[in-house]
């Protein structure tokens, strides 16, 4: 069977992880389909471990590397503490590029308070743009994951949709948008990336810290809709998902509208997903809408019995993952 591009099927993601070795007493969560990183006992303290690449576009790549790999530490309950960077570029690259690079690195280390302690550095052939792949890790704040969901639990989204997907297609695709939108509301969408923004350093903290969430998952390939799905297999738990609750952003709606693809599977770095009790859920709604910060409850957790529905028009249907991200119908 010939794949597609992005993310592999679940099904088959599932299959292959099962025959991974991992018999390590000191692996608390190691691979499975749906977690976004790794959870290991070293000495007497908890870590995470993630790992993450950037693929989808060159532009800001060193941000986009900090911030796609910060998402995926919170979300394992940890705060972003040490950072592994493997650095492939591009034949022809000249050494002025390479040395901006690492002053972006170091920027943005210190920004985040995060140590880079090791890497890869080479010039790899046949490349024809650069590639960056961290492995990041730190102290684990709060024991969350897929086995700590309850049924009645709600799922809370914090932050819109698709922030990251907005600011690629309207950087990757200018020229097109600006046929129909002025350039005030490109250059709005251009900086999606930084406004709202996709790094949730700031916000997946306060959440560990004041709220006692059970699980938390980062929506990027694929969208909401996917992660939603993801997080929830991963507990073999059902839901009821509410299409109307969803967080989209009015610039999200129109550029979606404009190149008629679903914002609800449209890559969505910088909104978080949170599982937690209803009440404790209301509270960090209300903590973040008075912060600026839009939050809302989108779904509410089920028995493993009940399977995992979006309730649109009034009407329930079975929801199930994108098979590719909506911004490859696009680019």
């Amino acid at each position: 069977m010939r794949l597609k591009t992005g993310k592999l099927p679940p099904e088959v993601l599932t299959k292959i992880l099962k025959g991974l070795p991992c018999n390590s007493v000191d692996v608390i969560i190691g691979p499975r389909y749906g977690v976004d990183g790794a959870i290991l006992n070293v000495g007497r303290k908890r870590f995470a471990f993630t790992s993450d690449p950037i693929t989808f576009t060159s532009k800001e790549s060193v941000y986009y590397l900090f911030s796609v790999n910060i998402n995926d530490t919170i979300s394992m309950g940890a705060k972003p503490e040490f950072f592994a960077i493997n650095l492939l570029f591009r034949e022809g690259i000249t050494q002025e590029e390479v040395e901006s690079i690492f002053i972006e690195l170091s920027q943005y280390a210190s920004m985040y308070d995060i140590c880079i302690i090791t890497g890869h550095t080479e010039v790899t052939p046949g490349l024809k743009s650069n590639i960056l792949s961290g492995f990041m890790f730190g102290s684990v704040l709060r024991e969350v994951g897929p086995e700590k969901i309850k049924e009645r639990d709600v799922i809370v989204q914090i932050k819109g949709v698709a922030i990251e997907g907005t600011a690629i297609l309207a950087r990757e695709k200018e020229n097109e948008l600006l046929t129909k939108f002025d350039h005030e509301f490109v250059h709005r969408c251009k900086n999606f990336l930084f406004d709202p923004g996709i790094c949730l350093h700031k916000v997946g903290l306060e959440v560990l810290e004041k709220f006692s969430v059970h699980s938390l998952h980062d929506p990027t390939e694929g969208g909401i809709q996917t992660a939603v799905y993801e997080v929830l297999k991963a507990a073999n738990m059902g839901a009821e998902i509410f299409e109307k609750e969803f967080l989209i952003y009015e610039e999200t709606k129109e550029i979606s509208k404009f190149f008629k693809i679903n914002p609800l599977g449209l890559i969505s770095s910088g909104c978080l997903l949170a599982i937690l009790d209803e009440q404790e859920g209301v509270e960090l709604c209300e903590y973040f809408n008075n912060l600026g910060i839009p939050a809302k409850i989108v779904g509410r957790v089920l028995g493993h019995e009940r399977g995992i529905f979006l309730i649109k028009d009034g009407k329930k249907e079975e929801l199930t993952p994108f098979e590719r991200d909506q911004i490859l119908e696009v680019l």
